[in-house]
């Protein structure tokens, strides 16, 4: 009997050994696919508040995912819409019309990999409804760049297990890294999502299966309906939202299906044409006509 139980134990030991190390095999593999197209955005941001007071400038550095081989980086609009922010944290509506902050990118740097060349890009499309911008990169000339294909999506499984791949910041020499969670729901409203337990927690990076399949991308979803408690202050509740969120989905965050985001990244490819034109084209000059006739310089002040 003893013998029956140190075989089956052994058995188990082997199985348990042998699955971990396929679980470290396709994370390593997912590091290694997709880590290429997981890029650096170094932002800068122009924020003026309506209740007045200066503009105030900031720079952060986010991580974003190249949709399209021409340079089209998907990022979360978060930064770029601080009032969504201040929504999903619980902040009443009221006092987010008062403040009425405002987010402008006046520069934006991307960084592939670890190269030292810093790429100019422009903000080519937003979707404040899904929380998701899409930046595009300039001066790449004849370069191809490794991205993400949300054409291949795949559903997700409630019990599956997902991973994100991240990158750390310059000091760390944008060292690649690997995030997971497990799909612990699902909702239909306001649209199809999925909800996750777990480590990923990057807005606008893109959400793999363990086999290297797309699933989508996390983002924040608003229900869009009022819940008992929503007109309370901010204190208190801000804190537990922040803290618990609600069925495993911190602050609304949810997996958006790649269906979904193919969509939108082939509407932001033809906005980005459309914003490089605009952007290409010869600024007027200020004719001799229209300019204010100049002023008399000032006649020096004599003394009495």
């Amino acid at each position: 009997m003893r013998t029956i139980v140190a075989a089956c134990s052994m058995f188990l030991l082997v199985l348990s050994s042998a699955h971990a190390q396929d679980e470290m095999a396709q994370l390593d593999g997912l590091i290694t696919k997709y880590a290429p197209a997981i890029v650096t955005v170094k932002a800068v941001l122009k924020t003026e508040s309506r209740m007045g007071g200066q503009a105030q400038e900031s720079r952060i550095n986010l991580t974003g995912a190249l949709v399209s081989p021409d340079g089209l980086v998907m990022i979360s609009n978060t930064p770029f819409s601080p009032m969504r922010a201040m929504e999903m944290m619980g902040m009443p509506a009221e006092m987010q019309g008062e403040m009425g902050l405002k987010a402008t990118p006046t520069s934006l740097k991307i960084v592939v990999g670890n190269e030292e060349k810093e790429y100019d890009g422009f903000l080519a499309a937003t979707d404040t409804n899904l929380d998701l911008a899409f930046i595009k990169m300039e001066g790449l000339g004849d370069r191809t760049l490794p991205f993400v294909d949300f054409g291949m999506g795949t559903s997700a499984l409630v019990g599956q297990k997902v991973a994100q791949v991240n990158r750390l910041g310059r000091g760390y020499d944008y060292a690649p890294f690997f995030q997971t969670a497990r799909v612990n729901g699902e909702i239909a409203k306001p649209r199809t999502a999925w909800m996750l337990e777990g480590d990923v927690s990057t807005f606008g990076l893109p959400v793999f299966g363990m086999t290297g399949d797309v699933i989508g991308v996390l983002t924040t979803i608003p229900s869009g309906v009022k819940e008992q408690g929503d007109s309370e202050g901010i204190g208190m509740t801000m804190v537990m939202r922040m803290l618990g969120g609600g069925g495993g989905s911190p602050m609304g965050s949810f997996v958006l299906p790649a269906a979904v985001v193919k969509a939108l990244v082939e509407q932001a490819k033809v906005r980005a044409v459309e914003v490089a034109a605009e952007r290409a084209k010869p600024k007027p000059k200020e004719s001799s006509q229209t300019k204010p006739p100049a002023k008399p310089p000032a006649k020096p002040k004599t003394g009495k």
